[in-house]
């Protein structure tokens, strides 16, 4: 990932599109307002539809994170401020609650309500409306030299990209960071998609790490932010988001429902990839509609979230870094596909015990989150449609008086 700024999605092709059939989204920029305390007989029930299956493992990576950092380390939560240890103890309580063998479901969840505070986002429309959609680990083909067959390449980080720190600049600034090169003694955008993939500003520097028969596999990597390919010879390897060029991301769904290509209650990732693979001589002018541009590194481990621990399917969740904890135990409650013989035959309401531990370039505002599904045909089916309305709270233990 994500986009570690960390993995990025197939979720993020639909943001603009969902929210334009939206009412006017709430701004929020500060941690502070985008959560509120709330009771639980206000929320969702604390159920978990996997039975917990697989949270232990996933609340471990977090707990990773956090004994990373000092102790005292403050962090936002909402209005209030804790510190690396409150973090840390909270998600130890709720591992002695869900690991405890003797508890059915139901004490279980008796158990949480009674030892954890509640905060629930704002949501897009300040009364915790939440758009939640997928994300997932596609697989590419790809080669370590090109032919005629793998002529799309995989660019590595290039080294010419600068880094900006705005904050050295005083709090005047709508981002904290920007992402550039110099152009003599100026500091300019770095070269865009079109200037990328059209124009070839890459080509010849020795970036290439590895090069793939399909550019809509590509795109789509990018905004997954991670992936796996194989070459062919039995070996697999991991490729993981080495950030990008700065430009904003813009999803290619919201350009081809404007244009009228697709109708906007039809659009989905399997949609966009139909589209272009009956018209291949429109990709290249559709993808570069989205400025923005993902370089990677290859591996051998997991994909990785913007706290660095490997993400857990149907566990780990992406949010917006700047007002959510990072990697804090959450509570979603939202719908699911029913998913037999690869078909959504409808959606069921569920709730889930997850982990904060991924952002997103097009994961903005209080009222989005994007849900890690893993990897294969299912994974991919269900990210690709997930676009459902919900709610997303937070959990903090309840101090000893």
């Amino acid at each position: 990932m994500n986009v570690h700024y960390p993995l990025k999605r197939i979720a993020a092709i639909l943001l603009l599109v969902l929210l334009s059939s939206c009412a006017r989204p709430v701004l929020v920029s500060k941690p502070e307002d985008a959560l509120e305390r709330i009771s639980w007989w206000r929320a969702a029930a604390p159920n978990d539809d996997r039975g917990f299956r697989d949270m232990s493992g996933a609340a471990r990576q977090s707990l990773e994170y956090y004994r990373k950092l000092p102790p005292d380390t403050v962090l936002p939560f909402g209005s209030d401020h804790v510190t690396a240890l409150d973090m840390t103890l909270t998600i130890q309580n709720f591992l002695l609650i869900i690991e405890n063998g003797s508890l059915s479901e139901a004490e279980k969840a008796r158990q949480i309500k009674k030892n954890f505070i509640l905060y629930r986002s704002v949501g897009s429309n300040g009364r915790g409306r939440v758009l939640f959609t997928g994300y997932y680990e596609p697989h590419l083909s790809c080669r370590l030299a090109a032919d005629d067959v793998f002529r799309y390449p995989l660019y590595r980080r290039p080294d010419d990209i600068i880094e900006v720190d705005l904050t050295q600049f005083g709090n005047g600034f709508p981002k904290n960071k920007l992402l550039g090169r110099l152009e003599g003694k100026k500091v300019i955008p770095y070269f865009s998609r079109e200037e990328i993939d059209r124009k070839n500003a890459l080509a010849k520097k020795d970036l290439e790490i590895l090069w793939c028969n399909d550019l809509v596999d590509i795109y789509f990597l990018q905004v997954q932010g991670s992936g796996k390919v194989d070459l062919g010879d039995g070996m697999v390897l991991s490729i993981l988001y080495d950030g990008g060029n700065g430009r904003p991301f813009k999803g290619v769904g919201s350009y081809l429902i404007n244009s009228g290509i697709i109708p906007r209650e039809a659009m989905s990732m399997q949609m966009i990839r139909q589209y272009l693979r009956d018209n291949p001589e429109q990709i290249r002018d559709i993808l570069t509609q989205d400025p923005s541009y993902i370089f990677f590194k290859t591996g051998s481990g997991p994909s990785v979230g913007n706290i660095g621990v490997p993400l857990t399917p149907f566990r780990s969740i992406a949010t917006d870094s700047k007002l959510f904890p990072k990697g804090a135990l959450a509570l979603i409650a939202t719908e699911k596909p029913v998913i037999e013989n690869n078909i959504i035959r409808g959606w069921v309401p569920f709730t889930r015990f997850v982990v904060n531990q991924d952002t997103g370039g097009a994961i903005r505002g209080p009222g989005r989150v994007d849900l890690f599904w893993g990897q294969g045909p299912e994974a991919e089916l269900g990210a690709g449609y997930m676009q459902q309305e919900g709610e997303l709270y937070f959990l903090m233990r309840k101090k000893q008086e």
